[in-house]
């Protein structure tokens, strides 16, 4: 097999790097979502955190780029397409001698997938859409952010706190996911979109993370005033 540079500079077999189950776990589940996601995401829905000394192995061997984003410089994290190709051969890779039941639990179950990939003539994009676009993100689940990060950043349940604020908070949400969220939301009888009295204050970030709806730019937002 000819040796492939990872873009740490580092030159690596794939065939011949062995990965923990750790390791193992944290490709197939950048594999599952299909987008970039921080390790809250990963959390969130798939149980699975990528501690620090995976990432760096990962990052070494060139299978993921990893970076910190958002003004709590959260990881970030996305599989390369030598990372892509090393899922597709994960699939059907035996499990290590001495391998936990969790671990034999995993190797079967994508031993069958490869299994079935194999009959039916499929690849990996075939199964977890590469070339489809970023997947929507589902809206209760981003309905879940919102009302966690407002909790944060609220100094009282109902106090005001500023769009701009929220989208900071929430960085690694798409946009055009938390706008429409928050179309939904407003529409709770406790949830409250308001636009900020004194224009004057508004900041430029303040006024780029506007809402627009019915006609004005709101600029604040509050959850669970009585």
């Amino acid at each position: 097999m000819l040796p492939l540079m990872s873009e740490s500079g580092y030159i690596c077999h794939m065939a011949d790097s062995q990965l923990n189950l750790p390791e193992r776990s944290a490709l197939l589940a950048l594999m599952t979502l299909t987008r970039e996601v921080s390790n809250a995401d990963l959390t969130d829905e798939l149980g699975v955190t990528i501690e620090k000394r995976v990432r760096e192995r990962l990052v070494e061997l060139g299978y993921i780029r990893a970076w910190q984003a958002g003004r709590y410089r959260a990881w970030m994290h996305e599989l390369t397409d030598v990372g892509w190709r090393r899922c597709g051969e994960e699939l059907s890779s035996p499990p290590p001698a001495r391998a936990s039941k969790q671990a034999r639990l995993q190797y079967g179950l994508t031993g069958r997938l490869a299994a079935y990939m194999a009959r039916n003539d499929l690849q990996v994009a075939d199964i977890f859409g590469l070339e489809d676009g970023p997947a929507a993100v589902a809206p209760d689940y981003v309905a879940g952010r919102i009302r966690s990060a407002y909790a944060t950043l609220a100094r009282e349940p109902g106090g005001w706190v500023g769009l701009a604020r929220l989208r900071d908070a929430l960085d690694d949400v798409p946009r055009a996911d938390l706008d429409a969220t928050l179309f939904d939301l407003v529409l709770e009888p406790e949830v409250l979109l308001d636009p900020e009295f004194n224009q004057k204050t508004l900041t430029a970030a303040d006024r780029a993370a506007a809402l627009r709806m019915g006609g004005e730019d709101m600029h604040l937002i509050s959850i669970g005033r009585s």
